[in-house]
């Protein structure tokens, strides 16, 4: 299959239903395994800030790659099954059809999606260390601070994007959610400090 003809059939899909099953999931629990890696790295006495930007990229890495792997095989058995259920009851084989087409390309697409989530989190959560190392800001305390406060608003947009969906109350929804990822935040880096 040509990579403009699964461009075009996956652009036909519904957006907002690959964001909503599995971008948003995987955003989420990529930002709360970067607060991790902040509580257990960044806020600690001696931290050594290119060990923290490395773990974080390559926890965000295996994340993408573990989550777009596994839903892709997830997503290609359902499909196959899917395709026998439908065969058995029309009578006929689905082999080279636009149904079997639009199945596969969607496989492609959650796969794709589930590849570049962690990948942005670490953009975003990253920069600010990042932004540290070239020299631009002067206290890695400081970067990781603001590193943290970017995953805590990438929760708080998931939130509020999921409250949209549901037409009920998404600021709610946004601060619950966020006060939660502080809360988990707080907890680990009180955690690391006892240890």
């Amino acid at each position: 299959m040509k990579l403009r003809e699964l461009w075009r059939r996956v652009m036909a899909m519904e957006l907002s239903e690959l964001l909503r099953r599995y971008f948003i999931n995987t955003l989420f629990d990529s930002t709360f395994v970067v607060l991790g890696v902040l509580a257990a790295s960044a806020f600690v006495p001696d931290a050594n800030p290119e060990i923290v930007i490395g773990t974080i990229f390559a926890a965000c890495l295996a994340i993408g790659i573990s989550t777009a792997v596994s839903v892709y095989e997830a997503e290609h058995i359902e499909s196959e099954i899917e395709m026998q259920k439908i065969e058995q009851a029309m009578l006929t084989s689905m082999k080279d059809t636009e149904i079997e087409r639009r199945t596969k390309s969607f496989a492609f697409a959650v796969a794709g999606i589930n590849l570049l989530a962690p990948v942005f989190v670490a953009i975003i959560m990253g920069t600010p260390l990042i932004l540290y190392e070239v020299g631009i800001i002067q206290d890695f305390l400081i970067a990781a601070a603001l590193s943290s406060g970017f995953g805590i608003g990438i929760i708080f947009t998931v939130g509020y994007y999921l409250g949209t969906l549901g037409r009920k109350r998404p600021w709610l929804r946004a601060v619950r959610m966020s006060v939660i990822a502080i809360l988990a935040f707080g907890a680990l880096v009180l955690f690391e400090r006892l240890l």
